[in-house]
């Protein structure tokens, strides 16, 4: 429940703040408020004019305690003006309302704004309804990045125009800043900041030699990228089946796939939970191979108290914006140990130059923008706890499903290495996967399907010589598998809602 503060109910908080349902709620995170920057000063003025400068800011500066500050834009501004309505401070307020997605306003005269279609709301009905337990769900989107705004907004507001009045636009101090704070956070000595996920896979395979005529095995059940990046630079993609419980590679089957055009094993962290990777770097190890984690959805998972992205040569990152720690658009991190490789993935980020137009090597155009970069940074803060509650989330569905008795009906993802954070929280639901889905759809829950299409069965893969029954585990999960909405934006009524949906399924 998200809610604009209007200047006139401010007034009366700042007035009477021991008596304020609605800010105590605030404070206990139960309604989401948020005031006008541009609000505060004119609250000054009405405040210092009654108790004084001190006494006024005083008064504020607790009453914005629970509550985000909003920007406003110049052309926000300009809009308000134009529309010449008799009260300047209602039509902005309305705007922000509009152009925030936000629920509605509250004001100690909701009269005021019937003309600007937005809901508006005194403050005994925003209290009112949070205290029955807030709105009915309508719907479970499957993610709802925006709902995060207004935990980020001060941090993304201020590292933003950190980077804007800089002028360093490539590279530069906030990447530098970015690249030792996921080095420190995985426990790594060294990060370099690029494009995107797929291309810190490409990059970390090529600072590992790979080329024509070389073999990679990983798994084919994973995001295209794995496998494609492989692809790319010549080498041919060797598929090995997965562990049925986990969906990550069968180290058995490493083992057993090396031959002497093998270079390297790239294992995924599928969904938030690491790979078994002592048997796999023990089968690396042991025929001279890197080893490069794709660790695309798994930041901050843990492996035997370490963390993904420090377990082997290479880490390989993703910031989308649909990852645990997303990013305002793409980009990108590849953790290292060893100083000569990190030396190396620094030079082919900007086409293998070092000095500057002095190439050794060939590279690439794989920089991260210092604008994604601060983005990011203003999120970090906030990963352990979103992470964690990301893992209450997964820890509530196996309850709510043992508890309508589902976990014979559908397969529950197992924690079979302490550390899973996940990315997507995903059930097995056999033959009625795709009736499931569809079920859920009409009753507004979004899932996806996280893969329809095992790599080794895409168009694109058929030179490789594989078919249909290769790789049984593989094909069974993208047959079977369904991701249900698991963010940390995720409510437990919203949770609810999505297994009461399949339980009537099933009934």
């Amino acid at each position: 429940m998200e809610y604009l503060l209007h200047i006139d109910y401010l007034v009366q908080a700042a007035h009477a703040p021991e008596n304020c349902e609605l800010q105590k709620l605030c404070r206990k995170g139960g309604v989401r408020g948020w005031v006008l920057s541009c609000a505060v000063s004119n609250l000054h003025s009405i405040l210092t004019a009654e108790w004084g400068a001190e006494e006024a800011s005083r008064r504020i500066h607790h009453l914005l305690e629970p509550l985000k500050l909003l920007p406003v834009s110049p052309q926000e501004i300009r809009n308000a003006l134009e529309r010449g309505t008799a009260d300047y401070q209602v039509s902005l307020a309305a705007l922000a309302v509009r152009g925030w997605n936000l629920k509605g306003v509250v004001t100690l005269v909701p009269g005021n704004f019937n003309s600007e279609g937005v809901m508006a709301c005194s403050p005994d009905e925003v209290v009112k309804l949070a205290n029955a337990g807030g709105e009915p769900v309508a719907g479970v989107p499957l993610l709802n990045i925006p709902a995060t705004y207004h935990e980020i907004l001060e941090n993304l507001e201020q590292e933003w125009m950190e980077v804007v009045r800089s002028g360093h636009y490539i590279l530069g101090p906030k990447v530098s800043l970015l690249e030792e704070r996921i080095a420190a956070f995985c426990g790594t000595p060294h990060a370099v900041g690029v494009s995107s996920g797929t291309d810190a896979l490409l990059i970390a395979l090529m600072a590992a030699g790979i080329g024509e005529g070389d073999e990679v095995i990983t798994t084919p059940y994973t995001f295209f990228a794995t496998a494609g990046s492989i692809a790319r630079l010549g080498a041919r993609p060797v598929f090995v089946d997965i562990d049925p419980e986990t969906f990550n590679l069968q180290p058995d089957s490493v083992e057993r796939a090396i031959n002497s055009k093998t270079r390297a094993v790239m294992p995924v962290h599928l969904y938030g939970q690491c790979a078994d990777m002592d048997a796999i770097n023990r089968a690396a190890k042991a025929h001279g191979l890197s080893v490069i984690e794709d660790a695309c959805q798994a930041i901050g998972a843990r492996y035997k108290g370490r963390r993904a992205g420090a377990l082997s040569d290479y880490g390989c990152f993703s910031f989308f914006p649909t990852k645990n720690l997303g990013g305002l658009g793409d980009g990108g991190m590849v953790t290292l140990g060893d100083p000569e490789l990190f030396e190396k993935v620094r030079i082919l980020r900007v086409h293998g130059s070092e000095p500057k137009y002095y190439h050794k090597m060939i590279g690439g155009n794989f920089r991260i923008d210092a604008i994604q970069a601060a983005g990011i940074l203003a999120k970090l803060p906030f990963l352990e706890r979103w992470t964690e509650k990301r893992r209450t989330n997964a820890k509530l569905y196996d309850r709510l499903f043992r508890d309508r008795g589902l976990d014979g009906k559908v397969g529950l993802p197992p924690e079979k290495v302490a550390g899973h954070v996940y990315n997507q929280y995903v059930i097995r639901a056999g033959s009625h996967r795709d009736a499931l889905r569809t079920y859920l759809q009409k009753n507004k829950v979004m899932t996806e399907i996280y893969y329809p299409v095992p790599l080794h069965l895409q168009e694109c893969f058929r030179y490789l010589g594989y078919g249909k029954g290769d790789f049984p585990e593989a094909e069974k999960a993208a047959s079977e598998t369904l991701a249900l909405p698991i963010s940390h934006e995720l409510t437990p009524p919203q949770q609810e809602h999505v297994v009461n949906a399949i339980a009537d399924f099933y009934s």
